[in-house]
């Protein structure tokens, strides 16, 4: 992993937060992987049969699917640390009541029942931990903090399959479902030290069918956000349908049921791979090729592997294409975090979730009639080529996303030039100008006008691109006068550094144009980078003058250049 997305990684860990999330992120997968693999194990030791276990699956996934608009819902209507926790709570007395059927050989129809009575007191976790991390790290860590995750899941496909075998080891498949509910302990216990307080905009009592919608409707709004998830459908499809076939690609390179888990372990491994990149990718100016690229990075070595012969080789293909899927899942979650409301984000993240099921579900159910009609060649050939080019068909509107970002840099390129120039911020990113420069609001004043009113509250940084303005102060009862302002430069800022009044009223000199920067994104900003010390020692200079009787104007000059 590069050391530049390493020490991006780093930056994000240090929010606690963040790492209260990634460790009972890390506690549930981990155990629900391994919890996995035994339970299959047993049911198929009971039955002799496969069909149990594409029932147990099935119904997980088809459950999940449909209880995934409801757990938004949840994610945007309650406190959302306090809901992790209630789930959390929730299953592990559901898997310690699986672990009794377990252990007692209960009916196999009861154990799938309670699997998917779990699936449902788990579902509201990922919209709401997905909701939580921009509400706990800042903009310019938001696509590491993705990464993380994305890395972790993919590193915990190639470690959990392994600690689930080697439970089975012990003959007790009971405590495989044990160590399930111990983890769902221990991210509750995680959970309830979160600090962070969330909730989105879905009222209590209010439709829940109605407020889903909301979401959905949200999203849609979102030209960006929405692209982006169809793609990430279509990815989680394809790498869904080829995984169906990996037992018989495996027995076909002569891997055996050994080489199925190679395999597995493999794709997992090349997502390890693909979130050191994900974070550079996510500055791209051009998302359409990245897009496209990994999507025929994921799909292309599917067909490839039947040609591979020995299960090493296949195994090398199936990095490749783990790379192009996790740089796809990154890129998307992180557009959705970054560009929805977040009052309607929970909802969101729920709806994506059912499309990916969906999806899933879908592909699944035909590669497996492709296997069953054709073989393994056409199935395999079908969803390594043939995804590819369903994506094509969306490439216009992700090009026309792109082309409307480039307007959007052009438009925006005079301002953050002259933000630039200002000297604001040090170490700050070219990211957190962008994101000044796009909330900034261009007003042509008249001379004479007031911006700023001794006394009020402090709720904006101005910004002066053309004109003049006049600076003035009362202190008991006797106004006077304070230097000009003249372009470029910047007033306002002293209330906003130190949460106080306005200290002076400012009127403009002469016809200006003004950019009004809010407070709150102004504020945002300087969570993401320091204050330089050219906007501290003017602040330190002009908080004086407010306190201290002033110079004449020949031994000093607030104008800013």
């Amino acid at each position: 992993m590069a050391a530049g997305a390493t020490n991006r990684y780093r930056a994000a860990l240090r929010t606690r937060d963040l790492r209260l999330l990634v460790s009972a992120f890390l506690a549930d997968q981990a155990a629900s992987w391994s919890y996995s693999v035994v339970l299959v194990a047993y049911v198929y030791g009971r039955t002799g049969s496969t069909a149990w276990i594409t029932v147990m699956a099935s119904s997980r996934w088809i459950v999940g699917m449909l209880i995934s608009a409801y757990a938004g819902v949840l994610a945007d209507r309650y406190d959302r640390a306090k809901l992790l926790v209630a789930s959390a709570a929730v299953s592990a007395v559901i898997a310690l009541g699986m672990a009794w059927l377990v252990a007692s050989n209960a009916p196999l129809l009861a154990l799938v029942a309670s699997s998917v009575v779990l699936t449902i007191a788990s579902s509201p976790t990922r919209p709401a931990s997905g909701a939580l991390i921009p509400e706990v790290v800042t903009e310019k860590d938001l696509v590491a903090a993705n990464g993380i995750f994305a890395f972790l899941e993919s590193l915990i496909v190639v470690i959990g399959p392994g600690v689930g075998g080697l439970l089975l080891l012990t003959g007790e498949p009971v405590f495989g479902v044990l160590l399930n509910a111990a983890s769902f302990v221990v991210s509750g216990l995680l959970y309830a030290r979160l600090r962070v307080r969330s909730r989105g905009g879905a009222e209590h009592g209010g439709k829940a069918w109605a407020q889903w919608r909301a979401g959905v409707v949200a999203l849609g709004h979102h030209r960006k956000a929405l692209v982006l998830t169809m793609f990430l459908t279509l990815d989680s499809a394809a790498i869904g349908g080829a995984g169906i076939l990996n037992a018989p690609l495996s027995v076909h390179l002569g891997g055996g049921t050994t080489g199925y888990s190679v395999l597995i372990a493999a794709n997992a491994f090349g997502g390890v791979i693909a979130a050191g990149l994900a974070n550079k990718l996510a500055g791209s100016s051009t998302l359409a090729k990245v897009i496209m690229g990994s999507i025929v990075l994921e799909c292309v070595p599917f067909y490839l592997s039947v040609y591979a012969h020995v299960i090493p080789i296949g195994a090398a293909l199936q990095v490749l294409s783990g790379v192009g899927m996790v740089i796809v899942d990154v890129l998307a979650f992180t557009a959705l975090q970054r560009d929805l409301p977040r009052d309607v984000l929970g909802r969101v993240l729920a709806t994506v979730d059912a499309l990916i099921l969906g999806g899933t579900v879908l592909a699944s159910f035909l590669a497996t009639a492709l296997y069953s009609a054709f073989g393994l060649t056409w199935a395999l050939g079908i969803i390594g080529l043939g995804f590819p080019l369903i994506a094509l068909f969306g490439l216009p509107a992700i090009m026309a996303v792109d082309r409307a970002a480039a307007d959007e840099v052009d438009r925006l390129r005079p301002r953050v030039e002259l933000l630039e120039r200002l000297d604001l911020f040090t170490g700050s990113v070219r990211s957190t100008i962008e994101m000044l420069a796009a909330s900034a609001e261009e007003q042509v004043v008249p001379a004479g006008t007031t911006i700023i009113s001794q006394g009020d509250p402090a709720d904006a940084l101005w910004i002066l691109v053309e004109g003049r303005l006049g600076v003035s102060i009362e202190v008991d009862g006797v106004r006077r006068e304070l230097p000009p302002v003249d372009a470029p430069g910047y007033v306002g800022e002293l209330g906003l550094l130190h949460g106080a009044p306005r200290s002076a009223t400012v009127l403009t000199s002469a016809d200006s144009t003004l950019l009004r920067i809010g407070g709150e994104d102004f504020l945002s900003a300087l969570d993401m980078a320091q204050a330089s010390q050219s906007l501290l020692s003017l602040a330190g200079e002009r908080l004086k003058r407010g306190t201290v009787p002033t110079p004449p104007p020949d031994q000093e000059s607030a104008t800013r250049t």
